[in-house]
């Protein structure tokens, strides 16, 4: 049965997308927006379980996470109905719809991959003092994410998720100015996405956001965690693949 999810039943939608946080990045930041994200929210559930979801943002993209087979008929006819201007969504069901007729141009997108807790990571040496950031560098995070990234997310997203503990970071600093910088978000128990991996682009090809990674990466590891990122710069993803991380999916985005 598929049915709407209200706003006041968006805490069991969160609960549920955090199965796979890899591939529910970020709607996992639009439900944790202090803003309106969602317009629609349509649920699938099954023996009064939750199975999928499909959301409507305000800025007219849709999104699907399925954690098992799904209602893809039903799903078809509510998007249908929608005004929207695309889909986007990991590869691995989203594709599903294809075969509706509903799209008729798809673009591939970011690869998503996912570093095994269980996997040795090569030895490496750290050449460059690395600290954990803090609430304090967030004004010099965002000045390189300026420099580096088209989008990415505020200062303000950055703060609550440090002061909640919702995830962590570490960077290189020089001359009071942070030159590189990787974080993590959604920390679960067992598991946590690789996010704003970055290097300031005067000190690019000096292995900076390599010993960023390495040195997070050995940290989460020990934790007994599984580490997901998702990159679409093929040069930042021989570094992922150098560490260890491996392609388990691609996000698409499908157009009318």
């Amino acid at each position: 049965m598929i049915k709407e999810i209200l706003p006041s039943e968006y805490h069991i939608v969160k609960k549920f997308v955090e199965k796979d946080i890899a591939r529910n990045y970020f709607i996992l930041l639009g439900l944790a927006s202090k803003k309106q994200v969602y317009d629609k929210v349509y649920g699938e559930y099954k023996d009064d379980e939750l199975i999928a979801v499909l959301f409507r943002r305000n800025s007219r993209v849709l999104q699907f996470f399925s954690s098992q087979e799904f209602d893809l008929d039903g799903f078809t006819d509510i998007i249908s109905t929608l005004k929207y201007d695309s889909l986007i969504g990991p590869k691995s069901y989203c594709e599903k719809f294809l075969d509706k007729g509903v799209f008729t141009y798809i673009k591939e997108g970011a690869y998503i991959s996912k570093l095994n807790r269980d996997r040795k990571m090569e030895p490496y040496e750290i050449q460059h003092k690395i600290r954990d950031i803090t609430v304090d560098d967030l004004d010099k995070i965002v000045e390189l994410y300026k420099e580096v990234f088209q989008s990415f997310s505020s200062k303000e997203v950055m703060e609550e998720k440090l002061n909640s503990n919702r995830g962590r970071g570490v960077c290189i600093e020089e001359d009071g100015k942070i030159i590189s910088v990787a974080q993590t978000d959604f920390e679960t128990e067992d598991a946590a996405i690789i996010v704003g991996v970055a290097t300031n682009n005067n000190y690019r090809c000096k292995g900076l956001a390599t010993e960023c990674m390495q040195l997070l990466c050995s940290t989460l590891l020990k934790e007994g965690k599984d580490l997901y990122l998702q990159y679409e710069n093929l040069e930042a993803g021989k570094i992922y693949e150098r560490i260890g991380f491996r392609e388990i999916d691609q996000v698409i985005h499908c157009r009318k």
